[in-house]
């Protein structure tokens, strides 16, 4: 192998260095000239931070409801700095509560949790939904749809309900229970119903994906049966009646994983499970080494398994909201079991119990490193690409320090995780200019060469920098989905510094972009 220390820049010298995916690196030198000199590898450093933010009972947004548009987009604009400032790249917002809806619907009304009174607009034709998909990006941080598919109502009540509300334009779509009222999932009418609602949000909204959490048929109300009869002896067509609802969740999975790839590819969609799929009790084969009292499989009827192996989700993200050593349910076993029982390399996150954070009787939540520790143990797993936080109020509460606890487990920038694509990286040709110092640091420019379609751009650009420790760190990504072809970074550094920097093109996969030239 050839030596190249020989030629390495004296100290003071400018370098700069683009990284083309996969194929070479070029230094630039002082004068302009380029030279291979290293295989380039994927960028380090990928994994999702994420938190939800929740909207029904305004357990996070907004704080206060209110019809003002500017309290609305300051409010987001608060927590979302904040955020960031933690270290998230990921927000999951709750766009459908209960019914109704955070963003202009044509078939849901406007949320009472948002401004007040179901049914009432904001002011001035304020969309949050528009503003905080614009606001995430533009900090670079991911904003994903989460959606309660079917629960449509928290209340019996049905005086608070607006004449929109599907309570009064489809009550025989309506099963009340346990205090609530949900659509029934049995019911081909609402499979459809619901599929105009995600059509909806696909079409009318730049989001980065779609996401559902735990809740399918309710959570079981001791002694009192879920009033599906009806439906059950009408459509039930033989099967057991776990089996039929469980058919009946799966269909609409794979029927919302159709829609939104059909029509935005790139878009992500996935769930959230309750925790534990089955105990070890209810099926020795495959359950887990646990004793929850309830199962997600056999009383919720989702049936997560059956979604990875049949490619109907993204990814998986359980809510693994028990400590490590915690007997009926530990934490180790938990992240375990969900690893070996999907897909080899099947996307996983982890959803982490924030809320308990200093706010539990169990004693392993006044250790302010618990969660610490199980994001951590989640590093031995290449399948777990991060972790997503319950909730954003729960996290910006900062119990225990719990925001210096992320921010020293997310010390260091990061990017998201390649996605799976339908097709190959596009290529882009860059021109890097040679950097140069000025008074507001020094000054990194390069632009896209030739005509691309806008929608073949780079969706955004990450700059990491190299020093004498040979280490790269990654130091600034650009927001997301700009579509420019020109752009620049000022490297807050001492002149006298010297640096290689790797400007590294990725799409909207969050994959690489190779590059056909560099000049």
């Amino acid at each position: 192998m050839e030596d190249k220390s020989a030629r390495m820049p004296p100290p003071r010298l400018l370098i700069l260095s683009v990284v083309l995916c996969l194929l070479f690196s070029l230094r630039v030198d002082a004068n302009g000239g380029t030279e291979n000199f290293s295989r380039a590898t994927d960028p380090p450093g990928r994994e999702l931070r994420g938190v939800w933010m929740a909207t029904v009972l305004n357990i996070d947004y907004p704080q206060r409801p209110t019809t003002d548009a500017s309290t609305l987009m300051a409010d987001f604009r608060s927590q979302l700095f904040r955020l960031r400032r933690a270290g998230i790249n990921a927000i999951f917002f709750q766009v459908r509560p209960a019914g109704d809806a955070i963003y202009p619907s044509r078939y849901a009304p406007w949320s009472e949790w948002l401004t007040g009174q179901q049914g009432t607009a904001p002011a001035s034709d304020f969309d949050p939904l528009a503003f905080m998909i614009k606001e995430a990006h533009a900090q670079g941080v991911e904003l994903h749809a989460w959606v309660n598919p079917y629960r449509a109502a928290m209340t019996l009540d049905s005086t608070r309900f607006a004449a929109k509300h599907l309570y009064h334009r489809h009550p025989d779509w309506i099963r009340a229970y346990g205090g609530r009222q949900y659509l029934d999932p049995g019911l081909p009418q609402v499979r459809q119903h619901l599929g105009l609602v995600i059509e909806e949000l696909v079409d009318n909204y730049d989001l980065d994906g779609i996401h559902f959490d735990d809740y399918f048929y309710p959570y079981p109300v001791q002694g009192v049966t879920f009033p599906d009869s009806t439906t059950y002896l009408r459509y039930g067509a033989g099967k057991s009646l776990g089996d039929w609802r469980r058919e009946n969740v799966n269909t609409f999975i794979a029927e919302t994983h159709q829609r939104i790839k059909s029509r935005k590819p790139w878009m992500q969609f996935g769930v959230s499970p309750f925790g534990v799929w089955r105990n070890r009790s209810q099926d020795p084969t495959t359950g887990s080494a646990t004793s929850a009292s309830v199962s997600s499989y056999d009383d919720l009827y989702g049936d997560a398994l059956a979604w990875a192996q049949r490619g109907t989700v993204d990814y998986l993200l359980p809510q693994l909201y028990w400590h490590r050593g915690y007997a009926p349910a530990d934490y180790d076993i938990l992240l375990r079991w969900w690893v070996n029982n999907t897909p080899r390399d099947f996307p996983l996150l982890s959803g982490q119990a924030a809320y308990k954070v200093g706010d539990n009787p169990e004693a392993a939540w006044d250790d302010p490193l618990e969660i610490f520790r199980q994001v951590n143990f989640n590093d031995q797993y290449p399948s777990v690409a991060g972790s997503v936080y319950f909730s954003t109020r729960s996290v910006l509460a900062n119990k225990l320090n719990f925001v210096g606890v992320l921010a020293q487990r997310y010390a260091t920038l990061s990017i998201l995780p390649p996605r799976k694509a339908p097709g190959g990286v596009k290529e882009v040709e860059v021109k890097v200019f040679r950097p140069r110092n000025t008074d507001k640091g020094r000054l990194i420019v390069w632009e896209v060469q030739g005509e691309m379609p806008k929608e073949d751009l780079p969706h955004y650009y990450a700059i990491y920098r190299r020093g004498s420790d040979g280490q790269r760190r990654l130091i600034h990504r650009t927001p997301y989905g700009q579509g420019c072809t020109r752009y620049h970074y000022y490297d807050q550094v001492e002149a006298s510094m010297a640096y290689d920097y790797f400007i590294v093109a990725l799409d909207r996969y969050h994959r690489v972009m190779p590059d056909a030239v560099a000049k």
